[in-house]
């Protein structure tokens, strides 16, 4: 036999749909593009396997749209880090457009070295 009974601990309130959307929309662009870029690598190497065209037409975007945000997997380490952990600020106007050029990069030194020029702002105009 199972018996119940209440202990008076508060449940954590829980942030609504719009209060999350909000929060996540804060977030620099590339950031969120960056997150959702891992994420997906992970569905595509995941199991069952999944192709980018079924995954992208469960997010709702186009192929060519998520193959575009999907090159930003392929972006250095110390690049990746850099845009999950710096100031908002700092990377806020950086477009994916110039992020895939560097991720089109496969040396890691000369992905970095096109980093800095994204981030300069007398280069990025």
């Amino acid at each position: 036999m199972r018996s119940e009974f209440k202990i008076g601990i508060k449940q954590p309130r829980k942030r609504s749909n719009a209060a999350i959307s909000k929060h996540i929309k804060k977030e620099p662009v590339i950031r969120q593009y960056l997150v959702l870029a891992e994420q997906v690598k992970q569905v595509l190497e995941g199991t069952p396997p999944r192709s980018m065209r079924s995954v992208a037409k469960w997010l709702g975007y186009s192929p060519a749209r998520l193959s575009q945000i999907f090159k930003l997997a392929s972006l250095s380490p110390s690049i990746k880090e850099e845009i999950l952990l710096s100031d908002n600020k700092k990377i806020a106007p950086i477009t994916i457009t110039s992020v895939c050029t560097i991720a089109n990069e496969t040396n890691w030194e000369k992905q970095m070295e096109m980093w800095r020029n994204v981030k300069s702002p007398d280069l990025r105009r």
